[in-house]
């Protein structure tokens, strides 16, 4: 997914969303085209490397990305969100999705603020995401029967990071992934679809099949229904 600057300017579809995040927002662009959502938007992507994490400020990134972290993220200029700026300036919608950190969790409030948006963009955070870890191989021979009811804890770090989000970033604003997708008992995750189909092939990202089940939810729900 290569990253893009600019909108089509030609283009019917007037509204114009910019996605920015590592292989998290890969997945999110994969529930929108698979569930078939947003279908009259433009949407472009700014990949950011996980590692580099999305951030704005005029902290000092080396107190929490170890040294290599650093060094390749310096090689590669664009997984820096500020090279994102001039997408994010022509964008009606920005989507921030990423595989937060703490640190990066802590300060994404004042990172949208250095956005400097401005009154008619709105920006959605996309939360924290994992299902627990996943061996596909353990379900090959398993009935639907069997596979629907297969349910697992999210990692307590993940909850951890999620928990940061719903305090400091306001709710007209934050997808709440984790809550919307773990309804089980003791909010534990599903690992296949109501049709038997494996959500994630490791915990973290999306089959076919769990990107189309997770995008119907999340346009579903507050806050991105109001986009529909």
């Amino acid at each position: 997914m290569k990253n893009t600057t600019t909108f089509d300017q030609t283009s019917h579809n007037k509204t114009r969303i910019a996605l920015i995040g590592d292989s998290y927002a890969k997945d999110l662009f994969n529930a929108i085209i698979e569930s078939k959502q947003l279908l009259n938007y433009q949407i472009r992507v700014h990949f950011i490397q996980q590692r580099c994490q999305i951030y704005l400020g005029p902290e000092d990134l080396q107190k929490w990305i170890p040294a290599k972290a650093i060094q390749f993220c310096k090689a590669n200029k664009e997984y820096h969100i500020k090279y994102a700026l001039p997408l994010i300036r022509q964008a009606n919608i920005i989507f921030l999705a990423g595989r937060w950190r703490q640190w990066s969790a802590l300060r994404l409030s004042s990172t949208i603020k250095a956005l400097n948006l401005t009154r008619d963009q709105q920006v959605f955070v996309i939360g924290a995401k994992h299902f627990g870890k996943v061996n596909p191989r353990l379900y090959v021979d398993k009935t639907n029967e069997y596979r629907i009811k297969q349910r697992q804890f999210p990692p307590t770090d993940e909850l951890i990071i999620n928990e940061i989000l719903e305090k400091t970033i306001d709710k007209s604003m934050f997808v709440n992934v984790q809550k919307m997708l773990c309804t089980g008992p003791n909010n534990t995750c599903p690992l296949f679809t109501p049709e038997g189909k494996l959500i994630t092939y490791d915990g973290y990202h999306l089959t076919k099949y769990g990107a189309g089940y997770l995008g119907k939810i999340l346009f579903s729900n507050s806050p991105l229904n109001r986009l529909l």
